[in-house]
């Protein structure tokens, strides 16, 4: 490597402009890259662990707020609404305000919102810390992928987001790892308007994951490619000679580049942001692109609505199908027999307990899944990425559909387990979005699509909570029959252009 280095840097003269990605490579791949890329991936795990923790959090909060289980629904559809709502807003500030300051402050301000929800003493003031906290999601849940390819040589970014992807599959299992550690405590500390418990703590561990990201990136360097963007030469220079010698263990003055080409100036770039959101948009809603731009989005909904909808309510049904008599009945039926049991206490006496196997299998199923979606991203390039997207939407919307048949309480726990793996679809619709668009409509139409399978978790947590008591086998029928529609629409998808690509990028 550092004769590699050697041989490039006797080429170039303090005279010569060498572009960023070169000037990189240059610089080198190194504990000071990597260092930051990690801190970067914890971003992306704290986006993670925050709405797939209210599905520890909300169960065990229910007595002490007095929810619903239709509030249940809606407050855990809360972290999805606020990606819709700002998702524009933080693509705009962090390419014209950084992207250092912006996902610090961002993840700052989510995780400060989101401890002191955990001090809120009752559902609606919980909601609103909540629902602020949303609103600052979506700026870490993105950035960092763009963020890490903008300080890395070229040749290591592919393996390097790669493994940043399955790094953000596998510490969703740290939700039920803390979640067992922390829920089957039993304390209750008076502060006066309530007592604060286990749920609450767990709320607040959860919610630092942001603070520490935030704190640990504030050491980091900004992107040398954003500065450039803002004319800020000098900057980005003094960005690569410090990874430069972080990584060679060099002097910063021994990095042989001195001046980095300045990207080309658009011309339209003075218009507003309403003339060039126009601009960007409406082509995608005439032929022939229109179709394609739909298609799309119903498949990221059925996705979405499975994936962040109906699995919010996992540990849940777990917890009263395992804690409850199921000898010879379905997981409904169980589900059934709890609410009647409840309906006719005579005490009424809410139960927050979580049986304990309840998180044993959570976390299997999280380990479980990331292997398995490793496994198949190795083997994708033999079968194809439209047989994969076919064989993932009819075979879990299968054994949703099952779920309401098994009596066994193991074998509808792994059929319902198996729910993350319809994740595995979301690289091949992304693929096709790559060969369908043309290159300057291409990041507006994945933009459009995500946000409408984005709404699907709006949608899928609702209509969860709504019918899980209700009418309980037509949520399995509703969300199965779903996947299984999205797996024949899949058909109308177009022939592939090219060879199947790794699908590590949809972990």
């Amino acid at each position: 490597m550092v004769t590699k280095i050697s041989t490039v840097s006797q080429n170039i003269h303090s005279d010569n402009e060498i572009d960023l990605d070169q000037a990189l490579d240059i610089a080198g791949l190194g504990w000071y890259n990597i260092k930051y890329s990690l801190a970067l991936a914890l971003f992306l795990i704290a986006a993670i662990i925050e709405p797939t923790g209210y599905s520890f959090i909300l169960p065990a909060a229910k007595c002490d707020l007095q929810m619903t289980d239709s509030q249940r629904g809606v407050i855990g559809s809360i972290p999805y609404i606020g990606v819709v709502v700002t998702s524009f807003v933080w693509g705009y500030l962090t390419d014209t305000r950084g992207r250092k300051y912006m996902v610090i402050y961002s993840s700052l301000a989510a995780g400060i919102f989101g401890l002191a929800a955990s001090f809120m003493p009752e559902i609606i003031s919980f909601t609103i810390f909540k629902f602020l906290s949303s609103l600052c999601i979506a700026c870490p849940a993105a950035v960092p992928y763009s963020f890490i390819g903008e300080i890395l040589p070229k040749r290591y970014r592919d393996i390097t987001l790669s493994i940043t992807n399955a790094m953000q599959i596998t510490g969703s299992a740290v939700v039920p790892l803390l979640a067992w550690g922390v829920l089957p405590l039993d304390f209750r500390k008076d502060f006066g308007l309530y007592y604060y418990r286990p749920w609450r703590l767990l709320a607040a561990l959860y919610s630092s994951f942001f603070i520490i990201s935030a704190i640990i990136m504030s050491f980091g360097p900004e992107s040398p490619k954003y500065l450039m963007s803002q004319g800020k030469h000098d900057e980005s220079l003094r960005v690569l000679q410090t990874i430069y010698a972080r990584n060679k263990g060099n002097e910063a003055s021994d990095y042989p580049v001195k001046r980095l080409k300045l990207p080309d100036q658009k011309s339209d770039g003075s218009q507003s942001f309403l003339l060039s959101l126009k601009k960007q948009s409406l082509p995608l809603l005439k032929p022939p692109y229109l179709k394609w731009l739909c298609l799309n989005g119903v498949l990221f909904f059925g996705i979405f609505a499975t994936l962040n909808g109906l699995y919010m309510w996992l540990p849940d049904v777990l917890n009263r199908v395992f804690s409850g008599k199921s000898v010879g009945l379905t997981a409904c039926g169980v589900i059934r027999q709890r609410l009647n049991e409840t309906l006719g206490s005579v005490t009424g006496e809410c139960d927050d307990s979580i049986d304990p196997i309840t998180f044993k299998i959570n976390t299997i199923a999280n380990i479980s899944c990331a292997l398995i979606a490793l496994g198949i991203s190795s083997t994708v390039k033999f079968i194809g990425k439209k047989a994969l997207l076919i064989s993932v939407y009819i075979i879990i919307g299968v054994f949703c559909i099952l779920n309401n048949f098994v009596t066994e309480n193991m074998v509808f726990a792994v059929l319902l387990s198996s729910v993350p793996i319809t994740g595995l679809a979301i690289g091949p619709i992304n693929s096709y979005a790559v060969e369908i668009f043309p290159t300057h409509l291409r990041g507006m139409a994945i933009s459009l699509s995500m946000m409408v399978g984005r709404t699907g978790s709006i949608v899928g947590t609702n209509v969860a909570g709504l019918l899980i008591n209700a009418a309980c086998e037509v949520t399995f029928y509703l969300f199965g029959g779903l996947l299984v529609l999205c797996g024949f629409l899949s058909f109308l998808l177009p022939t592939s252009k090219s060879k199947p690509k790794n699908l590590m990028t949809a972990l």
